[in-house]
């Protein structure tokens, strides 16, 4: 496969390209799956959940691709867009920068990368525990993901459509309730929610739940 890691996803004039994006994101991941470094999360994991978050973050709030990428904007992407954004428990935090410290393995070895060092220097004990505070401090998320968090503290499955329609459904009944009207779930455009009045989408199942998943479905 070839592919160029230092492809633009954004026209002359700053226009995102989509397609473009679209593919360097799956060819990127593809290389990293197969690569050593990658292995063991596809094999255990089912693939690299948080570096292909992390690169779509990257793209898409701070503007750049990991050839591109500082530690700074490593430390934006985990410090605050993953609390705001991506719903996880700080339990996974570990896992987070575990996969991602492979990942910048990866792009320090097959690309030599120079920015791999520094971001590879973030990516320690201490941004185990720092992640883990914010994750698990609600005054970090954004409105979507507290309407998330909410939905799964109340026992409904918040990574498929079918359970997010149902806390949706739920909560439209409680507002129609209260208020005697239907309110609109919370949303916000900076927090990727959808227009006022539709369900956020789901992120998907995070490898831990996925396993959690998995081991009730062998009960």
């Amino acid at each position: 496969m070839q592919f160029d890691i230092h492809e633009p996803v954004f026209g002359d004039d700053g226009e995102y390209l989509e397609k473009k994006a679209i593919r360097y994101r799956e060819q990127l991941l593809a290389l990293f799956e197969q690569s050593p470094e990658g292995q063991p999360f596809f094999q255990e994991r089912g693939g690299p959940y948080w570096a292909d978050l992390t690169v779509d973050l990257g793209i898409g709030y701070l503007g750049v691709t990991p050839s591109g990428m500082s530690a700074q904007h490593l430390r934006e992407i985990l410090f605050s867009l993953f609390p705001r954004k991506v719903s996880a428990e700080p339990e996974e935090a570990a896992e987070v920068i575990e996969e991602l410290h492979a990942f910048w393995t990866f792009l320090q070895r097959e690309f030599g990368l120079q920015n791999a060092a520094a971001c590879l220097k973030v990516l320690d004990g201490k941004a185990v525990r720092k992640l883990e505070r914010e994750l698990g401090d609600p005054s970090n998320f954004g409105m979507a993901k507290s309407f998330v968090a909410l939905g799964q503290e109340l026992g409904f499955e918040m990574d498929t459509e079918e359970g997010i329609q149902e806390w949706v459904n739920a909560y439209n009944a409680a507002m129609r309730a209260a208020y005697d009207r239907p309110v609109p779930p919370p949303d916000s455009k900076d927090a990727g929610a959808q227009e006022a009045g539709q369900k956020p989408r789901p992120q998907g199942q995070t490898p831990s739940r996925r396993q959690k998943r998995q081991r009730k479905k062998k009960r």
